[in-house]
């Protein structure tokens, strides 16, 4: 799944630290324990998994109506991350790249490919 030599984190304990400095918001979604399903949209109030009928929420042994949900999808906004990228001054040298670019033969070549 990863290239070769990069690695995941143990748990997102140790990626919050990494994330913070990013200011990126993202949206926690419960999740089925065995990856089935997410509890989203129409299916946000259900409390078993449809497909395995695994529970939703841990059981509780205090006498707190709180519930505890097994695994959590955090959904990263790509709007944001987009609008920051092009509020960027060095976010139009990038997009413009190619076509400011030489081509060879009139065909595309990465500017990294050039031996210029």
């Amino acid at each position: 799944m990863l290239l070769k030599g990069n690695r995941l984190k143990e748990n997102f304990y140790t990626v919050k630290p990494m994330i913070k400095p990013l200011r990126l918001e993202y949206q926690k979604i419960d999740m089925c324990l065995n990856f089935c399903m997410i509890y989203y949209g129409e299916y946000a109030n259900f409390t078993e998994c449809k497909t395995c009928h695994h529970s939703h929420y841990k059981p509780n042994s205090g006498r707190e109506m709180t519930f505890f949900t097994y695994k959590k999808l955090r959904c990263f906004s790509i709007t944001l991350s987009l609008q920051r990228f092009l509020m960027s001054s060095k976010a139009i040298e990038y997009m413009t790249l190619y076509f400011s670019h030489d081509t060879v033969d009139r065909v595309m070549v990465h500017p990294f490919d050039d031996e210029d």
